[in-house]
């Protein structure tokens, strides 16, 4: 019996003190996170304001960054919110000191051997927090530790260091104030393993090295633990939990000595040795003392419960505080928008560098000033009128108002304002956000002009042109009042472009644009559309004749003189009028019908106007199913070759021939080019035919060549549109040639003098290979044009064909056959042969022949015949062509 209450003795003895030891552990564990929690929040406090510092720096001048005043100014301004535990000073990229936050100015001393700064030069500790050992200032006998941050401009260069000198008695004086027992150890340690704090005993225990203790073995293991170990410092035993903080170079520890346990261990093998001399009297002993053990455990177990929820609370509110100062610190330092924060009455309290920086001013400079003094004085006072009934009101207000810089600059803005609620609902801030927006006002504005106007004339664009146009139309809506829409082209505006320059063109489009709006109402609308096209809108016309007055005008300035620059043009101008709602009731309909009545005033001759009329659709319509014809007709091989003969009027004999494009209509008949070949350069379908007929004469050659005719050549039509730079491809021509087996010199390519006043670099480039690969060059309809001497000296012409129209009244006309004479002699000192076209009486042949042309082709010799035909007359052409007879056309047809 004895043996066996001895037995539960010892059990109840040796389950008591594992409590104990579970105990010890849970309150050193609980200690050290609450002090972590507080250490955390201290350390963070101090890196908070060196980020934001930092980011201050950041956006000052390499001039400002450099003043100590400035820095000092802005340093100083927050350094009565450090509370006495911690100063601020800012290091240069030599280590020198520039500014403090105390009031008092820094000695210019020199930290380029310390730590703090040294391991700030290597680029690798951007962004990062470094924190020193601790250091006793014997100047100011004060106990130190430095935390320090490297910073950088946006480039990336190196411009200094911010260091915080943190007063270590604040760690001592809270982990003295949260020992409630004797036997308790709290320590912190640096990571390198100096005691930075540690109660009891600080003093003498600073700077201690546990750099050899178990301390740091335990460390590498987990970032958190516990064990038992002997303290270096004072040789007594005990129970450490430590916590190694996040990213800092810091540890806390701390410990209990269990000494009770001991004790209680000690006394209860005593009580268990007298138990065995007196069972009964160790028995009630052990029950009593039993009972008495536990309650004391319960209490003590009740304070570490109490302990730990109050360690926990205190870690989580701090925690929370912690993370919400630092994104609002953050925020407000780092924000790229200009901040401020007034009272109710509008007094700044603070701004952020972001707002120092758009307005020029420091934060000292702005501090009880009202926010209104900024505003410039170019905007209306009802605009802060309504500001002030907005806040009152609802509590915010945003829009945009005039600030002034510092230096006089006004400057536009973006402004949010808000305002803050005390719990009980009532203001008492107000934060104000500003954003520039001058820059992005102006590109707005000049994106608008872009997309809305024209650039060369300043005159509204094509889109403008439309939206204006649909507002008129409404107008005369609600008006009854007619409007008309007016088209107007430039006539001769190629050439102009082509011998002056564009450079010369455009200054000329500017001119017009100038006459255009001379002639026109106020209220009236001048558009370009684009190249040398203008329409002008007449809204509210009360009087119809109006339109025709103000046409009429238009074409007498059109046709005064431009004077560009040290040239005078001379151009004038085709104009189609369509009037709304008479013509037509939707926009794109009124533009098409004037449109088509500037073409047709084109067509009459120029230089006049033309009201729309139904018939013109209809001419529109039909020329569309044209176009279509003609697709079909190639794909449905409609069109023919036919060949005129050409006549040496020294010999009589046909030397040479010119192909002749026709279409084979399959309800209209045969139709000559003059039916289709400017639809087909409009439509393009003038380089797929014109491929086709170049073919056709080279095949033509190469038949007469197997009859025996080695050099006939064959003159070939080309339009203006072959030569441009998405036209034909010449090459697959030369190489047709190479294929067929046929000899350039036999095809002649036939050009107006058009294209040679087409200065373009295709244009020369294409002549030039084709004379280069040996085809001849003929100028077609040579007379009729602007073509000079330069061109034809320039490009090397083989011919030159004298235009029909000047040969038709030659025998009435002496005039006209000198002037032949001398463009013949002028033709033949250049070695360039003369073609005449459209000869159709002998009396025309005489006069040719005497004045010394080289060729002739008209009806008095052939009208144009087909291949197998001119075959048949080369074959009985080997008697000259008998002149005795006066032909005709008729008799030829």
């Amino acid at each position: 019996m004895a043996i066996l209450a001895i037995a539960v003795v010892i059990s109840q003895f040796h389950t008591s003190y594992n409590e104990r030891e579970h105990a010890v552990r849970s309150q050193t564990e609980h200690y050290a996170k609450a002090m972590e929690a507080h250490v955390l929040y201290s350390i963070q406090s101090v890196d908070l304001s060196l980020i934001g510092f930092s980011s201050a720096i950041k956006v000052l001048t390499r001039q400002q960054s450099r003043s100590s005043q400035t820095m000092s100014e802005m340093l100083s301004s927050h350094g009565a919110s450090f509370n006495g535990d911690y100063s601020i000073i800012f290091l240069d990229n030599q280590g020198k000191s520039i500014a403090s936050s105390m009031r008092s100015k820094p000695a210019d001393w020199d930290y380029q051997q310390r730590d703090f700064f040294k391991v700030h030069l290597d680029p690798t500790m951007r962004g990062k927090l470094y924190i020193s050992e601790p250091t006793f200032s014997a100047t100011g006998k004060r106990y130190l530790l430095f935390l320090s941050r490297r910073i950088e401009n946006d480039q990336g260069e190196f411009l200094g260091v911010i260091v915080a000198t943190l007063d270590i008695q604040r760690f001592v004086t809270v982990f003295e104030n949260s020992r409630f027992d004797a036997d308790i150890v709290i320590a912190l340690v640096h990571g390198q393993g100096k005691v930075v704090a540690r109660v009891p005993d600080f003093i003498n225990t600073f700077a201690h090295n546990l750099g050899a203790g178990s301390l740091f073995d335990y460390t590498k293991q987990a970032t958190s633990g516990t064990f038992r170990d002997i303290s270096s410092i004072d040789g007594v035993k005990r129970v450490y939990s430590y916590r190694v903080l996040d990213d800092m170079a810091l540890i806390i520890l701390v410990g209990s000595n269990d000494a009770e346990a001991a004790r209680m261990l000690q006394q209860n093998f005593l009580i268990a040795g007298a138990g065995l001399a007196v069972l009964l009297l160790l028995m009630i002993g052990a029950g009593h003392f039993s009972l008495r053990t536990y309650t004391r455990q319960e209490e003590r177990e009740q304070r570490y419960r109490a302990l730990y929820g109050a360690s926990r609370e205190m870690e989580k509110k701090l925690r929370a505080n912690e993370e919400s100062m630092k994104l609002a610190a953050l925020f407000f330092q780092n924000s790229s928008e200009a901040m401020m924060v007034t009272d109710i009455e509008g007094r700044i309290l603070t701004v952020n560098p972001a707002f120092s920086l758009l307005y020029g001013y420091l934060e000292k400079d702005l501090i009880h000033h009202r926010g209104y003094e900024l505003a410039a004085g170019q905007q209306e006072q009802n605009i802060f009128d309504r500001m002030y009934e907005s806040i009152l009101e609802h509590g915010e207000w945003e829009g945009e108002v005039w600030q002034q810089h510092r230096d006089g600059e006004t400057f536009l803005v973006s402004m949010r304002v808000n305002t803050v609620f005390d719990e009980q609902g009532n203001p008492i801030r107000h934060v104000a956000l500003l954003r520039d927006i001058t820059k992005k006002k102006a590109s707005e504005e000049i994106i608008w002009r872009q997309a809305n106007f024209d650039a060369l004339t300043s005159l509204s664009n094509r889109r403008m042109f439309h939206e204006h146009l649909r507002q008129e139309m409404k107008k005369t809506d609600r008006s009854k009042l007619p409007m008309a829409l007016v088209f107007l082209d430039v006539d001769h505006f190629k050439e102009v472009n082509d011998t002056l320059g564009h450079d010369q063109g455009d200054v000329l489009l500017k001119q017009v644009a100038q006459r255009l709006t001379a002639c026109v109402r106020g209220t009236d609308i001048v558009s370009r559309l684009g190249g040398d096209e203008f329409t002008i809108i007449l809204s509210e016309l009360r009087n119809a004749s109006d339109v025709a007055r103000i046409a009429q005008e238009i074409l007498r300035q059109m046709n005064t003189p431009f004077e560009l620059d040290e040239q005078t043009a001379h151009v004038s101008s085709s104009i189609g009028i369509t009037l709304y709602p008479e013509d037509a009731g939707d926009a794109e309909t009124l533009i098409k019908n004037a449109d088509q009545a500037m073409y047709i005033a084109k067509q009459e001759g120029r230089n006049r106007f033309h009201y729309f009329a139904p018939y013109m659709q209809e001419a529109t319509r039909i020329r569309m199913e044209l176009i279509n014809e003609l697709r079909e007709a190639v794909i449905r091989d409609e069109l023919r070759m036919v060949f005129q003969p050409i006549v040496d009027l020294q010999t009589s004999r046909i030397c040479k021939a010119e192909a002749l494009l026709r279409w084979e209509h399959p309800q209209r008949g045969l139709l000559n080019p003059a039916e289709f070949i400017s639809i087909a350069e409009s439509s393009g379908m003038i380089v797929e035919i014109g491929d086709w007929v170049f073919k056709q004469a080279v095949q033509e050659v190469r038949r007469l060549q197997t009859l025996g005719f080695a050099y006939f050549p064959i003159g070939v039509n080309k339009s203006a549109w072959q030569f441009r730079e998405n036209g034909s491809n010449y090459q697959n021509w030369l190489d047709y040639l190479q294929e067929q087996q046929v000899r350039p010199e036999n095809i002649i390519i036939e050009v107006t003098e058009n294209l040679l006043l087409d200065t373009t670099y295709p244009v020369a480039q294409r002549l030039s290979a084709f004379q280069q690969a040996g085809l001849q060059i003929s100028l077609d309809d040579f007379g009729t044009g602007y073509c000079s001497v330069a061109f034809l000296k320039r490009f090397h012409i083989d011919y030159i064909k004298l235009d029909r129209s000047l040969i038709t009244d030659l025998s009435q006309d002496t005039t006209g056959t000198a002037l032949w004479e001398a463009i013949i002699v002028m033709a033949h000192k250049l070695n360039i042969k003369v073609i005449a076209e459209g000869i159709e009486t002998l009396e025309q042949l005489a006069i040719l022949k005497d004045a010394g042309c080289d060729f002739g082709q008209g009806y008095l010799f052939s009208k144009p015949i087909s291949g197998p035909e001119l075959a048949e007359k080369l074959k009985n052409s080997e008697a000259p062509v008998n002149n005795s007879l006066d032909i005709h056309r008729k008799t030829c047809e």
